[in-house]
């Protein structure tokens, strides 16, 4: 007898942890779909803002926002970025999500013997450096002229 109740013991505390890793691990996934709907929402907004869509940029990110099963709490435009903000609720508990779109920013770099030559910065990030001129629209490396 003493040993059946150490099983069941043992056996409310594991299903116990298991429910409580479940529930843990649910409210992370939904936080990171959460952010990747964000994520999108900015990125219509930004795209109609720009005029790459026909649209309101905030009518834009609110639909994307919904088709994610959140809804949009925020939507800042500045200039050619949109700044958006999504929420919401799992279990009970509420999450909210934000995400900035827009262009890259362009970082002057002074190259010696071509001042006005700009980095390229997203494209840094892919294949190295890369340099931008009224010549030639990208390059691998910057070349002596």
């Amino acid at each position: 007898m003493p040993g059946t109740v150490s099983v069941v013991g043992v056996t409310a505390v594991t299903a116990a942890l298991t429910l409580a890793l479940a529930a843990v691990g649910g409210a992370a996934v939904h936080a990171q779909k959460l952010a990747g709907t964000a994520d999108a929402a900015a990125l219509a907004a930004a795209d109609t803002v720009s005029g790459a869509v026909d649209g309101v940029p905030c009518e834009a990110a609110a639909a994307v926002a919904a088709a994610g099963g959140a809804t949009l709490e925020e939507c800042v435009l500045d200039g050619l970025v949109a700044t958006v903000g999504v929420g919401t609720a799992y279990g009970g508990i509420p999450f909210d999500a934000h995400s900035r779109a827009g262009p890259p920013e362009m970082t002057a770099r002074a190259v010696p013997g071509n001042p006005t030559r700009n980095a390229c910065v997203w494209c840094a990030a892919k294949k190295g450096p890369q340099w931008q001129t009224a010549r030639s629209s990208s390059s691998s490396s910057p070349r002596p002229r």
